[in-house]
């Protein structure tokens, strides 16, 4: 949990000390998150995690890791048009794995991703494309959410839909010819075909103060059938949870 602490925790001040000095008239938020999400990876077990939450959003620029993006046209209600960097986890660690065999495999190493996102009213589209060099491949995300004000609360249903290109699920789940020769064949080579991972989630924010939120973020997923096809897979459903306080400031 510790190196997960850290990176997350430098990567965010540098984005929002960077924006802080380029934005004018900015808002964000500060908070601390504890995440609790299960694993698609054989003998991983279920992963726990302190995240820093930092957010600086100003009349262009934003910074809500893991995006740092630009407004392209002023943000309405009805739409909004941006571009940026995105940093992009692979979350698998051998090291986690309670398999020998899995344990001899290559880390995944996290990439930088560059993206176009636009929102139409409830609707949004991202498209982001590795630009660090560690897979070269690219991903097209659909996603819709629905804000529910309930008193103090604010409850949000979403629904999403990813494809994610054929090089980025082969870094993500195929195996090489030398990581299998590592194990003697107990893990076999594979190439990766493309994948897809559908998402259904609840988001809930309760007003504590004026400028205090506590949230609860729920969030099932499943991947298409084709994931299960690797030998590093063992299912192809995963839940997380998210709870945590964030100051708005």
């Amino acid at each position: 949990m510790t190196p997960y602490f850290f990176k997350y925790c430098l990567i965010s001040v540098f984005i929002t000390l960077s924006l802080t000095t380029t934005t004018v008239k900015a808002k964000g938020s500060i908070g601390v998150l504890g995440a609790l999400s299960e694993s698609i990876y054989k003998d991983m077990e279920t992963d726990t995690r302190l995240i820093p939450n930092l957010s600086v959003k100003g009349e262009r620029f934003y910074a809500t890791f893991p995006d740092i993006g630009y407004h392209l046209i002023p943000q309405t209600k009805l739409q909004a048009l941006s571009a940026g960097l995105s940093y992009q986890t692979a979350d698998f660690d051998p090291d986690d794995s309670d398999n020998s065999d899995i344990q001899q495999l290559n880390d995944r190493d996290d990439s930088v991703m560059a993206f176009a996102q636009y929102r139409f009213g409830l609707l949004s589209t991202k498209v982001a494309q590795d630009i660090s060099g560690t897979h070269d491949g690219y991903y097209v995300r659909f996603s819709i959410g629905l804000p529910i004000p309930n008193g103090n609360w604010v409850f949000i249903p979403s629904i999403s839909h990813q494809y994610t290109s054929r090089k980025m699920s082969q870094h993500l789940y195929g195996v090489s010819q030398t990581e299998s020769d590592r194990t003697s064949g107990g893990i076999a080579a594979y190439n990766a075909d493309a994948t897809s991972v559908s998402s259904i989630g609840l988001r809930s924010i309760y007003k504590l103060t004026p400028s205090t939120n506590f949230m609860l973020a729920l969030k099932h997923n499943q991947y298409s059938d084709n994931v299960l096809d690797s030998p590093i897979i063992d299912q192809k459903r995963f839940n997380s949870v998210i709870v945590g306080i964030i100051y708005n400031f």
